[in-house]
């Protein structure tokens, strides 16, 4: 049980990361500027999330940060994290790490990222509050610096001037690319203009036709922040006609695990992984995700809640259902991927995990 465990450790691909600088952002978030402690490369895409596992009281725990920097314009990895205030992590995180200490992770992964090839002609608005800003600040620098849009619009919601995450670097991107980045300051508590003080659906309706230049089709929405905040901007923008292919979210806080969909006469399954030439069995209530960690099969996966992507595998052949998905598109779910965390085996499968799988945009 041991060697399989260390054989699907290696599959996640394991990182020893050196903490070499933190930066406080306000007075609640620090981002951490992280290396490899052999000197090896760190392969992101911008939008990405690092999973860091730690032991606490004896037991694993992995928790997801989004990556603030942007691979071709810092030239370290860079994951920010906001004390939350009864978080056990984010607390032991920033309370007791320091430069120069280890944190091993697992190898980026996300889905909130860009299609591949040019944004030219295409307009990008990013819609963020609070510490969502992380991954999209990530995003339009991959956008402005190495892809050359010349549309991108952020509307970010904060409480006020102290506690706007990256306000010096927006305030540069917005000054290095006037003519292309638009940057709409939605403050609560202390925004002059009342208009300007939150975001809600009426004036993103109002908002949004004006800042596109292109064709409404090929226009692409990042979303990120709290639930409600992302379910209005889902909402409005679906409701003016958008599709929701077209949309892109990133969560942040998993509640709970959705419960399992019904499956009558529920049997065991096989479960085959190709690369390691591995099966197990597992059997309705039980996720496949959940089946392999209960035999000591150590699957990739972060948030067990179907909404990160850590745990994403291609099904080869078989049928897979899943009780929650706010990941993969339509795109993704034809091309045969699934999430073990949410996914329940209907038959016997056989899965592939690629390091491709996740980070693809649609």
């Amino acid at each position: 049980m041991l060697l399989i465990c260390n054989q699907f450790k290696k599959m996640e691909k394991i990182l020893q990361l050196r903490i070499i600088d933190i930066i406080p952002e306000t007075t609640e978030a620090y981002s951490f500027v992280l290396e490899d402690i052999e000197g090896n490369d760190i392969h992101y895409k911008a939008g990405q999330f690092l999973t860091l596992i730690f032991i606490i009281n004896n037991r694993e725990v992995r928790r997801s940060y989004s990556i603030s920097s942007t691979p071709g314009v810092n030239e370290k990895l860079q994951i920010s994290v906001k004390r939350v205030h009864n978080g056990e992590i984010s607390r032991h995180l920033i309370d007791h790490y320091s430069v120069g200490d280890i944190v091993e992770a697992i190898a980026p992964s996300g889905m909130f990222v860009l299609n591949e090839g040019s944004y030219e002609n295409k307009d990008v608005i990013l819609l963020a509050a609070g510490s969502g800003i992380t991954p999209v600040i990530s995003v339009i620098k991959e956008l402005l610096y190495k892809r050359s849009a010349n549309s991108v619009v952020l509307m970010y919601q904060n409480r006020s001037v102290q506690t706007t995450i990256f306000r010096s670097e927006i305030e540069k991107i917005a000054t290095d690319f006037s003519t292309k980045f638009h940057w709409l300051d939605f403050r609560s508590s202390d925004q002059e203009d009342a208009f300007y003080r939150r975001l809600n659906n009426e004036k993103l309706e109002m908002l949004i036709p004006g800042y596109i230049k292109y064709d409404p089709a090929k226009t692409s929405f990042f979303v990120c922040g709290p639930e409600s905040f992302m379910r209005m901007c889902q909402f409005t923008v679906t409701l003016m006609g958008f599709n929701s292919k077209q949309i892109r979210k990133e969560h942040f806080v998993i509640d709970k695990p959705p419960a399992p969909p019904l499956i009558i006469n529920p049997q065991p399954a096989k479960v085959t992984i190709l690369q390691q030439h591995i099966s197990f069995e597992t059997m309705y209530p039980k996720t496949i995700l959940q089946s392999a960690l209960d035999q000591y099969i150590a699957l990739p996966y972060s948030c067990k809640g179907g909404r990160c992507s850590t745990c994403v595998a291609t099904c080869v052949s078989g049928e897979v259902i899943m009780s929650m998905n706010d990941v993969l598109t339509e795109k993704d779910m034809k091309a045969g991927l699934i999430l073990t965390c949410v996914g329940y085996a209907v038959t016997d499968i056989v899965l592939e995990y690629s390091t491709d799988a996740a980070g693809k945009g649609n």
